[in-house]
C-alpha cells in the first residue's frame, strides 16, 4: 500500500460515522412506518381478534378476511409479516407460533374497554396525519394571528371529533382527579368541555362535585349522552354557548380550561380569564390542562411537535410555554400559580382566587 492509500484510509476511517448515530438517523426517518402499523392494526381490529386467545398469523388472515373480503382471502404471508411488524413496535406478543396482545393493547385497544383509544388512533390516521404530507408548504404560507376562511380546524373541533376524542379525556378526568383536591369545592365549570368526560372522570372520583359542561350547542348534544350513559346527568348539568359571544354561566368555584386555550387567540383567552376571575369566589380555582410546554419551549416533545400541527391546520397561534400561562393567569388576577405534569406529557396550571 502506498504512502497516499495508507494516508487516505487512516482519513476515511476517522471520519466514519458512528453507527449509533446513524441508526438514530434512519429511525427517525422512518417514524411514519410504525404510525402507520399502529393505525392499521386499529383499523383492522387485531386486538379485538385475539381477546379470547393467541392465534397463528394464517388464523388471524382468515378471520380478517371474513371481516374485510369475503372474495379473496389476505395472504398469510402479507399478514405475517404485519403482526411480526406489531410485535416489533410493541402491539403484540409472540410465542414461536401464535400471537396475543400485549399490556398496551389489552390497555387500549381493546373496543370493549372503557379506556379504549381506537376513535383517538383513528384521529391520528384520517385528520392528523394527512395534513403532515405538506409541511414544507404549511411552514411557507403560515402566518401568526391569521387563518383562512375555512380550516381544516373547523372539523378538529366539531361534534364527531369531540366523541372520537372521549375516553382519552375520560382518562384524563381521572387522572386530573388523583392530582387536585377537588373535595374543597362544590361545582366546576367544564369550559369547552366537549363530551364531558372531564367532568365525568372527576365527578366520579369525587361524590359530592357538580360540574357544568359549557360547549357549544352542537357539542352538549353529544355531551349530554355520554352524561347520561355515564348515570350522571343529575350532577353534569350541559349548556350550550359560545364563549365568545355568551356569558359564562353562574354559581361555580373551579373552572376547569382542558385543551381550551390552545384554540383560542390572546385577546379572547384573557378576556375570558378575566371573566372566570370576576366569577370566582374567593378561595376558587382556574385550572388549565393541556399541551404546554416548559419555558425553553423544547419539551414535552408531544407539545413541541403538536406546534407544527397547529400550523399545519392553519391555527392562527400555537401550543404555548407554561411562562405565557402563568402571566396570563396573573394578569388576570389569580395568585399562588404552580404547574405539573399529570399525565405525561399533559400539564396541569393551576391559579387561586385569594
Amino acid at each position: 500500500m502506498s504512502v497516499i492509500d495508507a494516508t487516505f484510509m487512516n482519513a476515511s476511517l476517522s471520519t466514519f460515522p458512528e453507527s449509533e448515530k446513524l441508526s438514530e438517523l434512519l429511525n427517525l426517518a422512518t417514524g411514519y412506518q410504525k404510525a402507520k402499523v399502529l393505525f392499521t392494526f386499529a383499523e383492522l381490529g387485531v386486538a379485538d381478534i385475539l381477546r379470547e386467545k393467541p392465534l397463528s398469523a394464517d388464523k388471524i388472515s382468515e378471520k380478517i378476511s371474513e371481516k374485510i373480503s369475503k372474495k379473496r382471502k389476505v395472504d398469510a404471508l402479507a399478514m405475517e409479516r404485519f403482526l411480526n411488524a406489531a410485535v416489533s413496535v410493541g402491539l403484540l406478543e409472540k410465542d414461536d407460533v401464535n400471537y396475543k396482545n400485549s399490556a398496551v393493547s389489552k390497555q387500549f385497544l381493546l373496543s370493549e374497554n372503557e379506556f379504549y383509544l381506537g376513535g383517538q388512533i383513528k384521529r391520528y390516521s384520517e385528520r392528523s396525519y394527512p395534513v403532515w404530507n405538506d409541511l414544507t408548504g404549511h411552514l411557507k404560507k403560515w402566518k401568526y394571528g391569521e387563518t383562512e376562511e375555512s380550516t381544516p380546524d373547523d372539523d378538529d373541533q366539531g361534534a364527531e371529533a369531540m366523541a372520537e376524542q372521549h375516553n382519552l379525556s375520560l382518562l384524563h378526568g381521572h387522572a386530573l382527579a388523583r392530582t387536585f383536591d377537588f373535595s374543597k369545592y362544590k361545582k366546576v365549570l367544564d369550559l369547552g368541555g366537549g363530551t364531558g368526560a372531564m367532568s365525568i372522570g372527576l365527578c366520579r372520583s369525587f361524590p359530592d362535585l357538580r360540574a357544568i359542561v359549557f360547549d357549544l350547542p352542537e357539542n352538549v348534544e353529544i355531551a349530554r349522552k355520554f352524561v347520561e350513559k355515564s348515570n350522571l346527568a343529575n350532577r353534569i348539568e350541559c349548556v350550550g354557548g359560545d364563549f365568545q359571544k355568551n356569558e359564562l354561566p353562574e354559581d361555580f368555584d373551579v373552572a376547569l380550561l382542558a385543551n381550551f386555550m390552545s384554540v383560542a387567540d390572546v385577546p379572547k383567552n384573557k378576556k375570558t380569564l378575566a371573566q372566570i376571575f370576576g366569577k370566582l369566589p374567593n378561595g376558587g380555582a382556574c385550572l388549565v390542562s393541556g399541551l404546554i410546554m416548559d419555558n425553553s419551549r423544547l419539551s414535552p416533545q408531544t407539545a413541541v411537535l403538536f406546534c407544527l400541527e397547529d400550523i399545519c391546520r392553519n391555527a392562527p397561534d400555537v401550543e404555548r410555554s407554561e411562562k405565557v400561562y402563568t402571566g396570563w393567569l396573573r394578569e388576570a388576577g389569580f395568585e399562588n400559580i404552580s404547574c405539573q405534569t399529570y399525565l405525561e406529557p399533559t400539564k396541569l396550571l393551576r391559579g387561586f382566587k385569594v
